[in-house]
């Protein structure tokens, strides 16, 4: 069985002789120092305490891949056929964007979310996305949040989730078309109707991190379906706080540029493996280790070689974060099936 410690001088010949599928978390020291010997794309480093549990970091990134019938009635923008204009109208986008920097009078497209002890990825970014596109869309006039406490509990329909178990992006637009949305912010925020019910938490930095550590608690929360508003200080009946999407589509790979330039972020979905969640910087794209499950985040902008994402394990992890994952290259399965969006209802 290989072994290597961090502290171990390795010779270059020593680390690509390594059999890449005898590594795992088990020993992150060993990933860490294979991932960084063998490319130069990205670093990693470690991110999650010694001992962290697979089970729990499987946990975290737990979104429903779109199943067949999600993709036969998913249309692509230019296919709709109620399209009134070609929506990429303008200006060719440039060869780097960030979304954050174009619409910078909304502040929720820079907000890095904290799913928490739970696992809600597809929650959280399908809820930052269409945040971000009310915002955009009515010109920074949109201050609020959209709840993604609200998918976790109420999106259950037609396969959409499982609350804290995991769920679907593309299933959490549809419900926002049909069923609506209410607003709520982040947990102690006391915003919106519905806040997020679970606190931050250090998912990666053990007790050494801003936040509690993930682990210094074993609460679990489970989402319970509310037809009110849990925030008693909130002001807005629930049914009166109710947010709607006009459509739900799929962003093919080639057009993502001018969708992101033009439009706001869209949500991707991506099957992760262990050398992911040791990220710290640069472009990602799969170097080793075995396959978790699947992940859901924003991508907010892109450059030369990669899409821009944040993600939603708090600021610590990442590049305060974010991340880069490499484009045009399918990586991690991640542009396959495209990417997915919706447009709001404005009334």
């Amino acid at each position: 069985m290989f072994t290597l410690l961090a502290s171990t001088p390795v010779s270059a010949r020593e680390v690509m002789s390594v059999d890449p599928e005898t590594l795992s978390l088990k020993n992150q020291d060993a990933m860490i120092d294979y991932i960084n010997r063998v490319q130069s794309s990205w670093t990693a480093g470690k991110n999650f305490p010694d001992g962290v549990s697979e089970s729990y970091l499987k946990q975290l990134a737990v979104a429903h891949r779109k199943s067949e019938e999600d993709l036969s009635r998913s249309p692509v923008w230019n296919e709709s056929k109620d399209k009134v204009e070609e929506p990429y109208s303008g200006a060719d986008p440039p060869a780097e964007f960030d979304a954050r920097k174009k619409w910078s009078n909304c502040a929720s497209i820079s907000h890095i979310y904290d799913q928490g002890n739970c696992g809600s990825c597809w929650a959280v970014c399908s809820a930052a996305v269409i945040t971000d596109r009310i915002c955009i869309t009515t010109n920074g006039a949109f201050k609020d949040t959209i709840s993604a406490w609200d998918i976790a509990s109420c999106c259950v329909e037609n396969k959409c989730g499982e609350g804290c178990n995991g769920g679907s992006p593309f299933k959490a637009f549809e419900h926002y078309v049909k069923i609506g949305l209410v607003t709520g912010g982040d947990f102690g925020t006391n915003k919106g109707c519905m806040p997020y019910e679970i606190k931050g938490c250090s998912h990666h930095m053990g007790k050494n991190g801003k936040y509690p550590d993930c682990h210094s608690y074993n609460e679990t929360v489970v989402p319970k379906c509310l037809t009110k508003c849990p925030n008693t200080n909130y002001k807005i009946a629930f049914t009166k706080d109710k947010h709607f999407g006009k459509r739900v589509y799929t962003v093919k790979p080639a057009d993502l540029k001018k969708e992101l330039f033009t439009l706001g972020p869209v949500v991707m979905a991506f099957e992760v493996f262990e050398d992911f969640y040791l990220y710290k910087t640069g472009i990602y794209h799969h170097t080793t280790g075995k396959s978790m499950g699947w992940h859901a985040v924003r991508i907010v902008g892109y450059g030369d070689g990669y899409w821009l994402a944040t993600n939603s394990w708090n600021p610590e992890w990442g590049d305060h974060g974010t991340f880069k994952i490499k484009s045009f290259a399918n990586e991690c399965s991640s542009e396959e099936n495209g990417f997915d969006a919706t447009e709001p209802k404005i009334s």
